[in-house]
C-alpha cells in the first residue's frame, strides 16, 4: 500500500510541477501584451498565485499524511502571507 501511495504523491507531483511550469508560461504571455508592451504584474497578484499553488500543494501533502512537507510547505505559505500583510 505504501508502494502505491509513494507512486500516487510522486505522479501528483509531477503534475504540480507541470502546472507551475504552464503558469510560468501563461505569466509570461500576461505580460507581454498589446504588441510587446510589457504589463506590470502587481507583487500582490504574483504573491496570491504562489499562495494558491502552495495551497494545493499542502492539501496534497496532508491527504498523503506526508506532514514534514506540509510543515515546510505550510512555512512557505506563512512567510508570504506576512510579505502580503507588509505591502
Amino acid at each position: 500500500m505504501e508502494k502505491l501511495a509513494n507512486l500516487v504523491v510522486e505522479k501528483l507531483i509531477a503534475k504540480q510541477q507541470e502546472y507551475d511550469e504552464q503558469f510560468h508560461i501563461d505569466l509570461q504571455e500576461t505580460m507581454t501584451k498589446d504588441g510587446g508592451f510589457i504589463r506590470q504584474v502587481p507583487e500582490e497578484e504574483l504573491i496570491l498565485a504562489e499562495i494558491a499553488r502552495l495551497m494545493t500543494l499542502l492539501s496534497s501533502y496532508e491527504d498523503k499524511e506526508q506532514y514534514e512537507k506540509a510543515a515546510i510547505i505550510k512555512n512557505k505559505i506563512d512567510k508570504l502571507k506576512n510579505k502580503l500583510d507588509e505591502l
